[in-house]
């Protein structure tokens, strides 16, 4: 249980940013409404967490963002851990682009908090992840890991079933390739959903594999999530609620 909100962050990784092509441009015509959302976290079968995800509009800027605590048993043996994700993005030159990150594990007794800021003016990140600082040049279409999920929230391109993807993470940048497969019909707490699938899989010991679904009837957010390590299932997070917070319910 003392691991299940690092394993949390494994998720923010489920969706990454194209180095250089069109599913890589963030803008208004592409992204869902704004919205709040709430999922169940499950350890295996065990539901042993809550998130709260939203997308806000502030003028030229986007905030995109969670909070994830834990319940049950999982709230006896972490105690009051909380995980928070923070991402602003800004409208430049018709795309928004990712200007600042924060991950922050709070009352943990680890340091794995991660924090960047973009400065697309000069091509350079800087980064702060654990007690480490660091800045590198940044490379056109690179999304911290966070922001990088609202690229696959849209009608996916069946021409084009394989991405790859550029995201700074844990303080490096990072290339992750992803599959395109066949819509699955799946089951969730607001209702039943013909949704595409994204797959990725890490050439890891663990074999670690992660699955995404996404429904056009929710404006492409997150369905659910799943994380598998040695074929079994280790992670899921799971839609329970979902309020739009305009007129608008479709891209």
């Amino acid at each position: 249980m003392k691991k299940l909100l690092v394993i949390l962050i494994a998720f923010s990784s489920l969706n990454h940013v194209a180095w250089a092509n069109p599913i890589s441009i963030l803008n208004d015509s592409n992204l869902p409404p704004e919205f709040e959302a709430s999922y169940d976290v499950y350890k295996g079968t065990i539901r042993a967490g809550k998130m709260v995800v939203s997308l806000k509009k502030q003028g030229d800027e986007l905030i995109y963002e969670s909070t994830t605590t834990p319940v049950g048993m999982a709230a006896f043996f972490l105690g009051k851990q909380v995980v928070k994700d923070r991402t602003i993005l800004k409208l430049l030159d018709n795309q928004y682009h990712a200007i600042e990150f924060k991950h922050v594990m709070e009352n943990s007794d680890k340091n794995r908090n991660e924090h960047y800021i973009f400065d697309w003016e000069n091509k350079k990140v800087t980064v702060e992840y654990k007690d480490r600082k660091n800045e590198f040049d940044l490379p056109e279409f690179t999304f911290d890991n966070y922001s990088a999920q609202l690229l696959l929230m849209r009608q996916p391109d069946n021409e084009n079933t394989s991405y790859r993807y550029s995201v700074i993470s844990k303080g490096r940048l990072k290339e992750y390739f992803y599959q395109l497969e066949k819509n699955q019909t799946i089951e969730t707490k607001v209702g039943t959903f013909n949704a595409h699938k994204f797959i990725r899989k890490k050439d890891n010991e663990k074999k670690t594999t992660y699955l995404g679904w996404y429904a056009e009837e929710l404006n492409y957010i997150p369905a659910k999530l799943d994380k598998f390590e040695n074929g079994k299932l280790d992670v899921s997070i799971q839609i329970t609620g979902i309020k739009w917070l305009n007129q608008t319910t479709s891209h």
